[in-house]
């Protein structure tokens, strides 16, 4: 869990430097274009961590399944062949397990609800 939070805090800050340098470069320095561009640069880990979060719980094992038995083929000859080698439709997926998983969710979660809020302050 500490790392996790660590990880956390190690990319919101990565993100919110990012942010800053490519609203310097851009030329025009105000709040609101630094809202605007961190805003945009959250929805990136928000979206890969939603991905990978739904990925883990498998959420895609039933399509990896169907694809897998049918392209094993329905003879019985290739199905006992399978037998043999090891390898089985039936078998489930097992789906990967990711260490960045969180912290992509959690600091992209973090600074869109921060921007949201930045923004309505804003005006």
């Amino acid at each position: 869990m500490k790392a996790i939070a660590r990880s956390t805090c190690l990319l919101t800050a990565a993100m919110l430097i990012i942010s800053f340098f490519i609203v310097l470069f851009r030329g025009e320095w105000t709040f609101l274009s630094f809202v605007n561009v961190t805003f945009l640069l959250s929805l990136l880990p928000l979206v890969i961590g939603g991905f990978l979060f739904v990925y883990e719980q498998g959420f895609f094992n039933g399509f990896a399944y169907g694809f897998r038995k049918l392209r094993k083929g329905s003879s019985k000859a290739k199905r006992y062949l399978a037998e043999l080698q090891g390898i089985s439709a039936e078998q489930p997926v097992h789906p990967q397990k990711f260490a960045i998983t969180y912290p992509f969710l959690f600091s992209g979660l973090i600074l869109f609800l921060l921007m949201i809020a930045a923004g309505y302050a804003i005006r």
